[in-house]
């Protein structure tokens, strides 16, 4: 490793993390001595407490506070106002117009109005400090993840943040780092891990009755046209944040956005609780399309389009493959770029049953090559869907967030703190899946090289517990009945 390149991560190391985003983000060279780097340093790190199966102290009145308010930080805010026993206390965003929104809908449902930081960009650290918070939501621009999250542990507050967790191999490592130290979780809100047919057939999967899965599929396959990603933000979306997701990221290879496709496959696969990923390759196209389309876009003038002049894209599709150590073999597709239908893929493929979710209608199949009949799969439904899912199915479907896969995961995650409960999701799940997003990088660009996968639980995966979607003592946290502006 020369020293010029040392040198650079220590002065990196030293910024904020938000800003050592910004600053290697684009230059991928950096991106894959970033995972050389990090690689080196924590090698045979082990694990100082395990957060897998903890069960914090419970607190039955559960004080929140929320970091973005954009779409989706709204929506999340609005379904956790409607929980019994937890408060919304204190509200940040950059702007002031969706902390406006917020006020209309406290209002219209006549709930305690929250304290509000909204002044600069630095205010949520602001939020982060108050004392009278329990849980945070971090539900920013995904460049912000890691800092924010961080910084709210280390004020002594659990954290639910959205996907994916972080965009660095340094970031998973602090994250899980922090959590450890400091005991307080870090959730990352996967959602698809409480889809309706995903969480049954990882029922029925850790219940064996596929026999051994021996390989899974997941993706993300959500197609954009470039007009659409290349399209100015306006408001509720900030100029600087909203172009994040979608234009800065198509100029990055490797897999951007791979939890939704991994999350649902490794909880299943029984990945972190007895078995882990072993190494990973990954192999990408060329771009066949953005660089056309976006030449012609580059003519219209605009000088929000110059910043990506010159930029190389990525390529259409990405695809990462991850083996196991107990020689298992996982499948993570990525595509935005490409006219198809949106899908995620879920495959399961055991020694006795296959499990397909995509394209419609999603199929089990348990006899070989024909699928359960629209009577059998009633018959499944009935028998293995989880506990968790049948409690709150009613709910879910009325408050939505996705199909209610939203409303689950929150429920789930507030009644487990609320009840002093072992999480479902914890911070080494959150580091695991989105780590493809640097590791795809690395092995994209270097021409397909497979490379180790870090073990973030330290050795503990060999004695960590599957995921249990029974009530396990919880259910306690009441919903209120909703409103038309809090669906």
């Amino acid at each position: 490793m020369k020293n010029s390149r040392r040198d650079f991560f220590k002065q990196v190391a030293a910024l904020p993390i938000a800003a050592q985003v910004a600053l290697a983000y684009g230059d991928e060279s950096k991106l894959r001595d970033e995972v050389e780097e990090t690689t080196l340093i924590r090698k045979g790190r082990r694990s100082v407490f395990n957060m897998s199966g903890y069960a914090a102290p419970a607190i039955p009145k559960l004080r929140v506070g929320y970091i973005g308010l954009g779409p989706r930080g709204l929506a999340s805010l609005k379904r956790t106002a409607m929980f019994e026993d937890v408060e919304i206390r204190a509200i940040a965003d950059c702007y002031e117009y969706p902390i406006q929104q917020a006020r209309d809908f406290f209002k219209s449902i006549n709930y305690p109005a929250p304290a509000e930081y909204f002044k600069s960009e630095e205010t949520w650290k602001d939020l982060v400090a108050r004392d009278d918070l329990d849980l945070i939501f971090v539900t920013t621009p995904q460049y912000w993840h890691a800092e924010m999250a961080c910084a709210a542990m280390e004020a002594g507050k659990h954290v639910a943040c959205e996907v994916p967790l972080c965009y660095t191999l340094e970031e998973c490592w602090r994250l899980v780092e922090t959590s450890e130290r400091t005991r307080k979780h870090c959730a990352m809100l996967e959602n698809c891990c409480y889809d309706f047919f995903e969480a049954t057939t990882g029922n029925m999967a850790r219940q064996g009755v596929f026999g051994e899965i021996v390989y899974g599929e997941g993706a993300y396959i959500h197609y954009f046209t470039t007009a659409q990603v290349f399209a100015e933000p306006q408001p509720p979306l900030s100029k600087k944040a909203g172009m994040h997701r979608h234009a800065v990221a198509c100029t990055v290879k490797g897999n951007r956005y791979p939890t939704h496709g991994f999350g649902p496959v490794c909880v299943a696969m029984n990945v972190g609780a007895g078995d882990r990923p072993d190494y990973l390759t990954s192999t990408e196209t060329d771009d066949f399309v953005r660089a056309r389309e976006f030449a012609e876009i580059l003519k219209e003038g605009r000088d929000y389009h110059k910043q990506f002049a010159g930029k190389e894209f990525s390529g259409n599709m990405n695809l990462s493959t991850i083996r196991t150590v107990n020689g298992k073999a996982i499948l993570i597709k990525y595509d935005r770029m490409s006219p198809q239908p949106y899908s995620r893929s879920y495959v399961l493929s055991g020694l006795k049953g296959f499990v397909q979710k995509y394209p419609d209608p999603a199929r089990i199949y348990l006899n070989g090559e024909t699928p359960a009949t629209e009577e059998e799969m009633k018959a499944i439904e009935e028998q293995y869907a989880p506990e968790l899912i049948k409690y709150l199915r009613e709910n879910a479907l009325k408050f939505g967030g996705h199909g209610g896969m939203d409303f689950v995961c929150e429920y789930r995650l507030i009644d487990s703190l609320r009840n002093g409960l072992p999480l479902d999701l914890t911070v080494y799940d959150g580091a695991t899946w989105s780590a493809v997003i640097p590791l795809s990088l690395w092995s994209a660009t270097r021409r397909s090289q497979p490379i180790d996968f870090p073990d973030f639980t330290g050795g503990n995966w060999k004695t960590n517990k599957p995921l249990d979607l029974s009530l396990r003592g919880g259910g306690s946290t009441k919903v209120k009945a909703p409103t038309e502006t809090a669906k």
